[in-house]
């Protein structure tokens, strides 16, 4: 990973060209994991959606007891630190999550975290007067207050953000849990001819030259392509057959034309940025491969 010197409009501009190595050309994801207690309730079918960076994972349960039952579930992010001011995922506390039953929308109940080297330091922070999530902004009076862990200063500490809602489903009757929010993905800028790309396909069960054929098609001799990784944990998704919807528009989050993605397990022969159909015996999750052109189709 590259540390930022530039600002975002001229990292979009190094992401059109490829040629600004000093600014952020790749990141890691931040994936937010989902996560379902159903009691009685049984699931019956998961359907995730991929519009651009938007996902929504729609779940119906079933409840079959002759009395309501009662449902939690939740949505959880990483312990995650920040890196600077230019990073594309600077805001990792995914504050647009949102969630409807049936489809009428739900209020969450909000944790915030803040961690040092595994140990809670939310109470310590806020008694410094420092909110608990990272701040590059943070008062330097006000971090000169925290105390010192095993001789370090946690100046630079981990956040932690998980957002939980709850309902009931009443006797003998289905019902639909919506989750939504828009992803962080890794993504890089990546030779096209490179072991990083072919690792990268292979990986989501792709034909590397294949698509290197497919992406010639957009230029005559592109160099680099973009590759996004969207990591979508679903911890109650235990070998199930799973309906995946994959919608990617003509210009993506970074000006980069979306031109193919890739999943295991879901035939894509066309190898199209736009597919749908049924990945089955899908286990605790799914991930995503969308490989972009950088120069307009």
């Amino acid at each position: 990973m590259k540390y930022p010197v530039l600002t975002r409009p001229a990292l979009l501009a190094a992401l059109i060209v490829g040629a600004n190595a000093a600014a952020y050309e790749d990141e890691n994801a931040v994936p937010l994991k989902l996560g379902l207690e159903a009691g009685k309730a049984v699931v019956e079918q998961i359907a995730v959606k991929l519009d651009g960076r938007d996902v929504s994972i729609l779940t119906t349960l079933r409840n079959g007891e002759a009395r309501a039952s009662q449902i939690g579930w939740y949505a959880s992010t990483p312990q995650f630190i920040l890196l600077g001011e230019g990073e594309e995922h600077l805001d990792k506390s995914f504050s647009d999550v949102g969630a409807t039953f049936n489809g009428r929308a739900m209020k969450p109940a909000v944790y915030r975290r803040g961690y040092f080297m595994g140990r809670d330091i939310t109470q310590e922070l806020f008694r410094a007067g420092l909110a608990p999530l990272p701040d590059l902004q943070a008062d330097a009076k006000k971090l000169a207050r925290l105390p010192m862990v095993r001789g370090l200063r946690f100046d630079q500490w981990q956040g932690y953000v998980a957002y939980s809602w709850n309902a009931s489903i009443a006797p003998h009757a289905s019902a639909v849990v919506e989750v939504r929010y828009r992803a962080l993905p890794q993504f890089s800028l990546t030779e096209l001819d490179s072991p990083a790309f072919d690792q990268a396909v292979l990986q989501h069960c792709g034909n590397p030259d294949a698509l290197r054929s497919r992406l010639r098609q957009t230029a005559a001799e592109p160099v680099q392509v973009m590759v996004e990784r969207y990591e979508i944990p679903l911890a109650f998704m235990l070998m199930r057959d799973v309906q995946l919807t994959i919608s990617q528009p003509q210009s993506n989050w970074q000006r980069a034309h979306p031109a193919v993605s890739l999943v295991c397990g879901l035939a894509n022969p066309g190898l199209t940025a736009n597919v749908s159909g049924e990945v089955s015996n899908a286990n605790l999750g799914l991930s995503v491969l969308v490989v972009s052109s950088l120069n307009t189709p």
